[in-house]
């Protein structure tokens, strides 16, 4: 999951979106960062439960193998994760009752009174995500298409994700069956484990 799966995880219980949202930038044992209000530890925490849910689900090992067998080696994951976020926010209204556009306020809102704590290279992304508006382009294939080479830019290494959307667009159907059977999956799951282990 990206950006906009992470912070939908989140979205009953609004106090874990900051730390959820910029889990990635806490590197290394949790231990590190107890210092951490506990409404954004127990985010990051969310942030590493819904990773590592999502990197051993069979689900999206199917999508990954999609990508590998056109050719994709290093970055059939990542491009999952991407693609995911286009899933959800082209079918919002399946997800939530709420329009996307008061989701994304909450995120914003959240995020913004909580960036005292959080990592500066988030902090740095953060800013650069809202000036650019890139929650807004998930949606459409345009949008997404930009996302994923903003991404390829960012890895630093030679990478077959703009050719991840030509596969996607081949293989919609098979990967959009794949991905809501995941999203059915992650959502019980995230909130049990919000319930037994953060609230």
């Amino acid at each position: 999951m990206n950006f906009v799966g992470h912070a939908y995880i989140a979205r009953n219980n609004p106090t874990l979106i900051a730390g959820n949202f910029a889990g990635d930038s806490y590197k290394g044992n949790l231990d590190k960062f107890l210092m951490l209000p506990p409404h954004i530890l127990n985010g990051v925490k969310l942030h590493r439960y819904i990773d590592d849910f999502t990197d051993t689900s069979p689900l999206i090992k199917s999508v990954g193998k999609i990508f590998q067998n056109q050719g994709v080696t290093k970055v059939a994951y990542i491009a999952s994760d991407i693609l995911l976020d286009h899933f959800i926010t082209k079918n919002w209204s399946d997800f939530s009752a709420k329009s996307y556009e008061e989701f994304v306020a909450i995120i914003y809102d959240q995020t913004d009174k909580n960036l005292v704590y959080l990592e500066e290279d988030f902090c740095f992304m953060y800013e650069r995500l809202k000036e650019q508006k890139w929650l807004f382009q998930y949606d459409t294939e345009e949008g997404i298409s930009r996302i994923l080479w903003q991404f390829s830019r960012r890895l630093g290494f030679k990478n077959d994700l703009l050719k991840c959307m030509r596969i996607y667009e081949l293989e919609k159907n098979k990967i959009d069956a794949l991905y809501s059977d995941f999203m059915v999956s992650i959502v019980e799951n995230s909130n049990k484990f919000i319930q037994d282990s953060l609230v």
